[in-house]
């Protein structure tokens, strides 16, 4: 017997800056404002995040997922697979099936339709799902402040499920709401009541209530976990579903987290699991030219860090102007240099899956990889080793004068958990947080633009 399918574990990642909806309100001469929404660093985007959210869902499992999907309307390429990207970034094995989702919100949750339909036909075993954006909208425009930036993971299987996939159905019609052009880095919307109305309303309630019907769901016994378009829209929503919106309805943390694309069905999926008990029943919902619902059913209750713990880990951002700076809406001049990717391939290993090397003579771990030990000087005897991500700070020093988009930069000599030393950019780090002994976590960030293309390398951050 194959057992059931379902959420085996899941992960999430928001970045460390804030900025409060007041500051932009005030910067463009408006009153109002209310919370704030969560803003990647300059040397993050939607393949950072995911990365990170992808690395938190693994922590702590046993085995490889054996594919990997992306989802995100805002990948750094418009050409190039970030799922192979993030699983190596993971080092996880190359035999495993991967693939990205994008060209509407509501691609994240396509891919766990596709993760479910992979694993329940035994095409796959255990599937990685991460979904994330950094979106950019018109500057002044309304989305500005209703955007946020983030990350989520799940992972889908059958050994250990915390929530079980019992359906699901889906509408799927043309409806302009929320649209890009392949030419434009800006978001755009017909906002108000009716493309709310006759969009969101009507597409998801619609695609809910067939699993309402084909299934004889007692109303009271479920959770609508959906993101929104809008401030109203999900709670004209769960009354069009005859739900009560103070007791059943679930959505992302959008006061302090903002909209974050194609990551918010997970991110309020991730809120309704830490608040659900055994035997609950949730619709969850995702929406876009029509819209998928999957109907759960959790099986227990989770034992992980709650979402809210990590979004009070934060940094306010001074100013709006930052905001700008970050999303590169101000002239920089890159001055990174290009990477062949005959260099590249070479240190692949090295640089991406963060592997070193440790001496069987001696043991001593180093980084990076070389022919002759530094500790015994024996030639020939290292062999490859695959280096923690955690550490503290060795030493370090601040740079006030490199070419970067912030300053002053903080550099540090990182001593690995388990050995190895890094010579790294901190980054997500106040002043008091760079100093000797301090714990750091390696992250994988965009380290500059040079040749065309965006290099990355790890960096070190506070841990959360």
């Amino acid at each position: 017997m194959l057992g059931v399918v379902g959420i085996t574990d899941y992960g999430f990642y928001v970045p460390r800056y804030r900025l409060e909806r007041s500051e932009i309100a005030r910067s463009w001469g408006r009153r109002g404002g209310k919370g704030e929404r969560a803003v990647a660093n300059y040397d993050e985007d939607s393949f950072t995040l995911a990365t990170e959210a992808a690395s938190r869902c693994l922590e702590g499992g046993t085995g490889s997922p054996d594919a990997v999907f992306f989802a995100s309307t805002s990948s750094p390429y418009g050409e190039k697979q970030v799922a192979s990207y993030v699983a190596t970034v993971c080092d996880l094995p190359r035999g495993l099936w991967s693939a990205d989702f994008t060209g509407s919100a509501r691609a994240g949750l396509s891919a766990v339709l596709a993760a479910w339909h992979a694993v329940a036909s035994g095409r796959c075993r255990d599937v990685l799902v991460t979904a994330a954006d950094v979106r950019v909208a018109e500057v002044e425009g309304e989305l500005e402040a209703w955007f946020g930036d983030g990350a989520a993971a799940l992972r889908v299987g059958r050994d250990g499920v915390l929530a079980e996939f019992v359906d699901s159905a889906s509408v799927s019609e043309e409806f302009t709401h929320f649209w890009r052009l392949d030419d434009s880095r800006t978001v755009r919307v017909f906002s108000g009541r009716f493309s709310d109305t006759y969009g969101y309303v009507r597409d998801v309630s619609e695609a809910a209530r067939a699993l309402v019907d084909r299934h004889r769901l007692g109303k009271t016994s479920l959770r609508l976990v959906v993101a929104s378009t809008g401030s109203r829209a999900a709670l004209d929503l769960a009354k069009a579903l005859g739900l009560d919106p103070e007791r059943q309805l679930v959505t992302p943390p959008y006061d302090r987290l903002g909209s974050t694309g194609v990551a918010d069905p997970l991110f309020a999926l991730v809120r309704g699991l830490e608040t659900s008990s055994a035997g609950d029943r949730l619709l969850l919902a995702g929406y876009g030219e029509g819209a998928d619902v999957l109907l759960l059913r959790v099986h227990r209750k989770v034992q992980k860090p709650a979402l809210e713990n990590h979004l009070g880990d934060r940094l306010p951002l001074p100013s709006y102007a930052k905001y700008l700076k970050f999303r590169r809406l101000l002239p920089f001049e890159e001055t990174g240099e290009a990477i062949t990717n005959v260099l590249e391939f070479k240190e692949l290993e090295q640089d991406v899956r963060l592997h070193g090397n440790r001496c069987r003579h001696c043991g001593l771990v180093q980084y990076p990889m070389a022919r002759v030990c530094l500790g015994c000087r024996r030639p020939d005897g290292l062999e490859p080793h695959k280096l923690e991500r955690r550490g503290e700070i060795f030493t370090f020093t601040v740079d006030h004068l490199i070419a970067n988009v912030e300053l002053p930069l903080p550099m540090l000599v990182v001593e690995l958990n388990g050995g190895g030393r890094l010579y790294v950019q901190g980054t997500d780090m106040t002043e008091e947080e760079a100093r000797v002994g301090k714990p750091v976590v390696l992250t994988f960030r965009r380290l500059h633009d040079g040749g065309g293309n965006h290099n990355y390398f790890w960096k070190a951050r506070p841990p959360r």
